[in-house]
């Protein structure tokens, strides 16, 4: 019977970065994240076939929420996932809200569907802290190699991008195999009955996971519910 084979993290990002085609153009550093920018977004999603449509769950002058329903073909059928995208005045600089919801939404429904999420990468367009422009290159280089274990007081540097394309596993495999104290994070996120709650457990329990995506996606579907039913019951 084979040993069972395991990947780490960095092992996955370099190979599914040279499963995508991404080039060096496309990818940049986060003190501890590695960021995919819109560039490699496209690229991921036409590698994998992925199909995204898009509802818009809340349009304000101070607030936008928008929901992508994608799919990737899987043999003969699809696998599907849907995820949320949403903006304000305390998330984005950019005051456009309803465009910056949807090009979240865009990403985040790619980085799942080509497991790259997992492997620990996100999006550009998530956060402004995760802007090229906030994460300057630490000096010119003309690849960005794996480089070997050695002590350095920085996080490890980004995965060698080489030409290629192939679909990820399923998302599924992904939510079964999140960490329990994130699942209690979502859990007090998604069970919040008011405003008040949902803002208690934001800087509560939340606090400290307030840059993992899915704990943020999770907080601003919550809260677009609850707004939404702020309306409902103030037009009765």
């Amino acid at each position: 019977m084979e040993s069972l084979k395991t990947e780490s993290q960095r092992d996955k990002l370099n190979r599914l970065f040279k499963e995508y085609g991404l080039l060096n153009e496309d990818v940049h550093k986060h003190q501890h994240y590695t960021i995919i920018r819109r560039t490699g977004i496209e690229k991921i999603a036409a590698a994998v076939g992925i199909r995204i449509t898009f509802e818009v769950c809340a349009a304000q002058a101070d607030y936008a929420a928008v929901k992508a329903t994608a799919k990737k073909p899987v043999g003969s059928k699809f696998t599907s996932i849907e995820t949320f995208g949403s903006a304000c005045k305390d998330t984005s600089q950019n005051k456009y809200y309803l465009e910056m919801a949807e090009k979240r939404a865009l990403s985040r429904a790619v980085l799942k569907l080509s497991d790259l999420y997992a492997a620990g990468a996100y999006g550009e367009d998530e956060s402004d802290d995760f802007s090229r422009a906030r994460n300057p290159e630490p000096a010119a280089e003309a690849t960005r190699p794996t480089q070997p274990a050695a002590p350095a007081p920085t996080p490890p540097a980004s995965p060698q991008m080489v030409v290629s394309a192939a679909a990820a596993p399923s998302s599924a495999e992904e939510e079964d195999g999140l960490p329990m104290d994130k699942l209690v994070v979502l859990s007090f996120l998604n069970e919040a009955e008011t405003l008040e709650e949902l803002q208690a457990a934001w800087v509560g329990e939340a606090k400290g996971w307030h840059l993992d995506a899915d704990v943020f996606a999770a907080k601003e579907s919550r809260k677009a519910h609850l707004q939404a039913n702020q309306s409902l019951s103030n037009a009765r």
